[in-house]
């Protein structure tokens, strides 16, 4: 299981008419533009690509599209193959083995305890064979695990890391500090920048849909040491995902998909679509910010460094493996 899990990962959305059947043609547009953007991998079948409303069969289908789209590309594909039963959710790991993911990712079953989340994700690992990404998202799944339940789910053989999509980036710091060679994903798109300081490897996000270069262009500045780039861009994008969740950021995100070429729909029913004379008004205040994302995205010029006190935490080295400024010392040896 020696693969290297790291970068910018779309959360890549699972788009649908209006009857909801899986629209496969858009699909392997949406990954074709996605990598042509230069991200590292795809996220396929997670909560952005709708997975708990599609069918088993078509989740397969979604995964086979994206590796033979990513592998001209040399991009990692991770599946989430997160299901309301242990046994579907095996069902998929084998599946990702057989067709030769990367990766696996799995929501937990919500409102379990903390032995059937180890129970679960010890199956999920061994149907798999392959690194496992525990998928830490407490508002969805209630789950709020404390640090001595994750060291035991990084215990078990084959789990990697965590897809870590929550505000609590001082329980991230932890787990790496206390635990080597783990792989640890971003997933709140608004704290992309902090978490790669904290030693995140990546990010998997689902507006990265919709700025894949903004997001491959923060990522590039932190391994440059260029934070004060990064930060204006994470700034630029945190002034957008504010408006838009004003809105509803689901409805937001279907409305920019789908006039990008990427719809009609990014999710199945039921849902919320922004009505005509509101979404005019979104547009009115929010094309200013698209329009300061796509610049900030493609300035390369060093933004003016803001008074700091101390250096930036990470410096460039290995995309897979960040070394702590002033100390040289990596993960494995901390």
């Amino acid at each position: 299981m020696d693969v290297k899990l790291y970068g910018i990962m779309p959360a890549i959305t699972s788009p649908c008419d209006e009857n909801d059947r899986f629209l496969e043609d858009t699909f392997t547009s949406l990954a074709n533009y996605l990598c042509e953007q230069g991200v590292h991998g795809l996220y396929v079948c997670g909560a952005t690509g709708d997975s708990y409303r599609l069918r088993t069969e078509e989740r397969k289908r979604i995964l086979k599209i994206a590796m033979e789209v990513c592998g001209p590309f040399g991009a990692k594909v991770i599946t989430h193959v997160g299901a309301t039963s242990t046994r579907e959710a095996v069902e998929l790991a084998e599946h990702a083995s057989s067709v030769g993911a990367a990766a696996v990712s799995s929501m937990p079953p919500a409102n379990r305890s903390n032995r059937e989340l180890v129970d679960y994700y010890r199956d999920v690992a061994k149907a798999a064979q392959l690194p496992v990404l525990i998928y830490h998202i407490p508002q969805l799944t209630n789950h709020n695990l404390p640090f001595s339940v994750f060291q035991e789910l990084l215990d078990i053989p084959g789990v990697a890391g965590v897809k870590f999509s929550g505000s609590n980036v001082f329980l991230m710091r932890r787990l790496l500090l206390a635990r080597s060679g783990v792989s640890i994903f971003n997933g709140d798109d608004e704290l992309l920048v902090p978490a790669l300081l904290y030693g995140a490897c990546g990010g998997i996000g689902m507006t990265y849909n919709l700025f894949p270069k903004l997001f491959v262009a923060m990522y590039e500045a932190v391994l440059a040491g260029d934070i004060a780039r990064a930060m204006h861009m994470q700034d630029c994008h945190v002034i957008f995902l504010h408006r838009a969740i004003e809105y509803g950021l689901c409805p937001v995100f279907d409305l920019l998909m789908r006039e990008r070429g990427f719809g009609p729909f990014s999710y199945r029913k039921p849902r919320t679509v922004l009505d005509e004379a509101c979404a005019k008004k979104f547009h009115q205040e929010v094309d200013p910010l698209i329009a300061a994302i796509d610049r900030a995205a493609n300035d390369l010029r060093k933004i003016p460094e803001k008074k700091i006190t101390s250096q930036p935490i990470l410096v460039p080295h290995d995309p897979a493996t960040l070394l702590l400024r002033g100390k040289g010392l990596t993960h494995a040896n901390q």
